[in-house]
């Protein structure tokens, strides 16, 4: 049994598991309930043929939104479905033109104002 300490450590070793069988391996959530409003999350990967077992349990709420992407990513796995391709596009330069995408038309220049901005009193 392998008790990981991090979200991330439990998905990357759970990923391994996953890989190595599978057909067998599963993976199990369980949450209990506290009667202060505070409760547990226990995550386990489990491969019953090689006896292999991951596991992680947190009390803290900002870990389980990682944990439940994590375990979309486990999942995809577990289905044989291939990670999403992610395209990067790049924010506006400070001088406010942005960096053209291959494959892709530029977008048409704003028109220039040819009036003048009239001056305010003082």
């Amino acid at each position: 049994m392998k008790l990981t300490k991090t979200p991330q450590e439990f998905v990357d070793e759970s990923l391994l598991l996953l890989k190595a069988r599978p057909s067998t391996t599963r993976i199990t959530t369980s949450y209990h309930a506290a009667t202060a409003g505070k409760g547990k999350l226990t995550l386990k990967t489990y491969d019953p043929v090689s006896g292999a077992l991951v596991k992680y349990r947190t009390s803290r709420i900002a870990v389980v939104g990682r944990l439940v992407s994590g375990l979309n990513r486990l999942g995809r796995q577990q289905a044989r479905v291939p990670e999403p391709t992610v395209i990067a596009v790049q924010a506006p330069s400070a001088s406010g033109t942005s960096t053209p995408i291959p494959g892709q038309a530029a977008p048409p220049e704003p028109p220039k104002s040819k009036k003048k901005k009239k001056k305010g009193k003082s």
